[in-house]
């Protein structure tokens, strides 16, 4: 599987995300906005955009902490929900390859908080965990790994070649299946685990119960359209966004 890419290359210190163009218009305001009040770089990297995402991006070019780049990718083949969890790791190392720090993220994360980014010199991070109760095979194994936040050190060359690594694994898939990007993720850590160095997040960096005093809250599943804290802070910073540009 090839990708192209188009658009701008980030710089500095960044987050990442990746959408199709109904996600763009449904999260990525509210992630902007917040991105925006916590004053971090954010790259929004967008599958197949339609003529509304090209024009709504369009309006954000006012803010110098957003960024964008897109693809156009036949997907009449594949399954297009697995595709687009999978994009950003499979953009990742090519678009990021002038960033310094990376943090991979999901488009429906918004920041409540001041980004902390890990210290003390590790090359990656990855959200480890105890599997899924309940589950078995391929859903207990892919789910040691949850997949809304990977931290990249991208000036270290170990890091990149792990990021390249991920990246192929999921683009040399058999089976584009759902928790591919979590069981890739998980299958590159223990090839790796030796080679460099992995910082190991917590709940208190990104939380799916929307908790006060948490980094990143995280959609997940029915709880990003049924959750009244999720949804209200999500109503409250698309407001806010689409008021600075004026849409």
């Amino acid at each position: 599987m090839d990708i192209k890419t188009y658009g701008d290359y980030p710089i500095g210190d960044v987050l990442l995300a990746s959408c199709d163009s109904k996600y763009f218009i449904e999260h990525a305001p509210a992630f902007m906005r917040s991105a925006i009040k916590f004053k971090q770089n954010l790259h929004i990297h967008i599958v197949n955009p339609t003529d509304e995402v090209k024009q709504y991006k369009n309006k954000c070019s006012n803010f110098e902490n957003l960024t964008f780049s897109s693809e156009q990718t036949d997907l009449s083949n594949i399954d297009e929900r697995t595709y687009y969890a999978c994009n950003r790791f499979i953009v990742a190392p090519y678009l990021l390859q002038y960033a310094n720090k990376a943090m991979i993220l999901d488009v429906d994360n918004y920041l409540m908080n001041s980004f902390r980014w890990p210290d003390g010199g590790y090359d990656a991070g990855l959200f480890l965990r105890d599997p899924l109760p309940g589950t078995v095979g391929w859903e207990q194994e892919s789910t040691h790994v949850a997949a809304g936040i990977v931290y990249l050190h991208m000036k270290k060359p170990e890091t990149l070649s792990f990021a390249v690594d991920v990246s192929d694994r999921i683009r040399q898939a058999e089976n584009f299946v759902w928790f591919l990007d979590q069981n890739v993720l998980w299958k590159a850590y223990n090839d790796w685990k030796d080679k460099i160095s992995f910082y190991k997040f917590e709940r208190h960096i990104m939380d799916w119960e929307f908790k006060n005093g948490t980094m990143l809250w995280t959609g997940k599943g029915d709880r990003k359209h049924s959750d009244e804290t999720y949804v209200g802070q999500k109503n409250k910073y698309t407001k806010e966004f689409n008021e600075s540009c004026n849409i």
